[in-house]
């Protein structure tokens, strides 16, 4: 694991990166609110703008009512969806730094393993590159949630293998890496009396 670059491992130069223009927001918060309750709270976020050829995100208002969640373009106050495949596809496209093409695009309402602790759904997009790299993008937002890849698999494999949690990868307190982290203690502590043992100095006898 150690030998492995870890931005390699997380796909970081598989990945371009996004820049969102706030400062052309021409739609105030309290706008947005205005067609709220009270209790509605607004937050920032942005969207992978899939209008445009270059890689670029607008800025969008979250809005959180009740058990309700809303996005609203910055830019001209309308109602944003979820995106659809050939949203989807653009905005892998853009953000991919690779030299792959798109072989699959799936969207996902049970995740795999390699990306269990995020929430569903979420797009997958498959690349045909050596490193078999998939993204995993939100499908609100356009942008990858995570890069996997061959070497992240690798890393994963000798991961699960040091931690000894076999189904989840993730917990550090299995009954399997208790015993033997004990048992490794026990053998340290016989290993030193033993040397002590070894090592005494001798009494001399008349």
């Amino acid at each position: 694991m150690a030998w492995l670059p870890i931005d390699e491992v997380r796909g970081n130069h598989l990945k371009n990166s996004i820049a969102t223009s706030w400062h052309k927001a021409a739609i105030s918060p309290s706008d947005i609110l205005s067609e709220h309750g009270r209790s509605a709270s607004l937050s920032l976020t942005y969207r992978v703008n899939t209008s445009q050829s270059s890689l670029d995100a607008i800025p969008v208002y979250f809005v959180v009512n009740g058990d309700n969640t809303y996005r609203y373009s910055a830019l001209t106050g309308e109602r944003l969806d979820a995106l659809q495949e050939s949203d989807v596809r653009k905005a892998a496209k853009d953000q991919y730094a690779g030299n792959g093409d798109i072989v699959a695009v799936r969207r996902l309402s049970e995740l795999p393993q390699e990306v269990q602790n995020l929430s569903a759904p979420l797009w997958q997009v498959s690349f045909n590159d050596e490193l078999n790299t998939r993204f995993y993008i939100d499908p609100n937002t356009g942008s990858v949630s995570r890069v996997r890849t061959d070497t992240w698999r690798l890393f994963d494999f000798m991961w699960m293998l040091h931690i000894m949690d076999y189904k989840n990868r993730s917990n550090f307190n299995t009954p399997w890496l208790v015993a033997f982290s004990g048992s490794a203690f026990l053998f340290t502590l016989t290993g030193i009396a033993l040397l002590y043992q070894h090592f005494k100095p001798k009494r001399k006898t008349r």
